[in-house]
């Protein structure tokens, strides 16, 4: 397989900043807001889609007006590009993180071991911030297989925290299983790995049970405050956290189990899935609509990414009518039961996920 560059991201948090440092960094946050919004006018104003075209006018306006350092002028004209072109209408509604660029103003300096962060605030003046991150980022940092390209500076509940992006290469690794998922609502993933001559080496799978019930409380909690006047945001984000826990759980579980197997990890390709979301069954509709399959897909190739493990989507169709032992149609007796028409009686999720598999031999 072809050598693909990929991009890791590491939350590191500002050490002990003295109130100074602190008033300089929040300044330079809302001069960097505010200079990004007037870009975004002048970019409606002229309908610029280019950079080029924008940047001589807007990069004077951000130095002389606002007074940032060159590459974040540059950086804001970017970033008002980028919004104008995902909607003509686009606008900053909340506090946008600072794009800062490793090499020009920013930088990591290694002092007696010591990381520093030095960031760029106005002009040409800059502050060197000490650094808090564990075992986990420092090897990352000091490894030159990641290269730090940019990062973003924001505030979070009074602390102060750069996310660093860093470009790796990690070649991908010859494998001898695979690894099928069958994602689903009650049982959230199921995943069985096979090998070359398709004996089945494990099986496994995420129950959701507990989960749908917590979901469904939360939406009949918003459903009850949507004809209050109370906020219904606070069970939403609630919601959204628990499944991204999850998500991360699954992720964790299917990647620890394709690097102890060697395997290729094989996907459906849930591009359609909503495209075939009926009107028979409210709930059944309302799960597959919300839920993160995406993002658990996501989180399942980054990970794998890092490990150097393939990965590849196949096509769905019929992974859950035939059945995996003699290829032959069949249906579901029972949520769980699979029965074919050479009477082969399985497990309808574990049968899907065999199947999986089998595509990508």
């Amino acid at each position: 397989m072809n050598e693909k560059h990929h991009i890791t991201i590491h939350h590191i948090k500002l050490y002990k900043l003295s109130k100074i440092k602190q008033k300089q960094l929040e300044y330079f946050l809302k001069n960097w807001n505010k200079a990004i919004r007037s870009a975004l006018k002048i970019v409606k104003h002229w309908g610029f889609t280019s950079y080029t075209k924008s940047h001589k006018h807007t990069y004077r306006v951000s130095r002389n007006n606002f007074n940032l350092p060159s590459q974040v002028a540059v950086e804001a004209n970017r970033k008002a590009i980028e919004t104008y072109k995902s909607a003509e209408n686009a606008e900053f509604h909340r506090q946008v993180e600072v794009s800062l660029v490793n090499n020009k103003g920013f930088e990591l300096v290694n002092k007696d071991g010591r990381y520093i962060a030095k960031i760029p605030i106005e002009g040409r003046k800059s502050i060197y911030c000490p650094l808090a991150f564990g075992e986990y980022q420092l090897n990352k940092i000091e490894n030159p297989n990641y290269k730090l390209k940019t990062a973003k500076l924001y505030k979070y509940n009074d602390e102060w925290y750069l996310d660093l992006i860093m470009e790796y290469n990690q070649p991908k690794r010859e494998t001898d299983t695979i690894l099928g998922i069958d994602l689903g609502i009650v049982k959230l993933a199921t995943f069985s790995i096979i090998d070359s001559k398709e004996n089945i080496l494990h099986q496994e799978c995420m129950s959701g049970q507990e989960l749908r019930f917590k979901r469904m409380r939360y939406k009949h909690k918003r459903k009850a405050k949507a004809r209050s006047s109370g906020s219904k945001a606070t069970s939403l984000i609630a919601e959204n956290r628990l499944c991204k826990e999850l998500n991360f759980k699954i992720a964790n579980r299917i990647v620890e189990l394709a690097d102890k197997h060697n395997s290729l990890i094989v996907f459906e390709d849930l591009k359609n899935i909503r495209k075939n979301v009926t009107n028979d069954n409210n709930l059944n509709n309302y799960e597959k609509n919300s839920w993160a399959f995406y993002q658990l897909k996501q989180l399942i190739k980054h990970k794998a990414d890092l490990l150097g493990i393939p990965y590849q989507d196949i096509n769905p169709k019929d992974t859950s009518q035939i059945c995996s032992v003699c290829g032959k149609k069949g249906f579901r007796l029972s949520q769980n039961r699979f029965l074919c028409d050479n009477l082969h009686l399985q497990n309808a999720d574990f049968n899907a996920s065999i199947n999986i598999a089998k595509r990508a031999i």
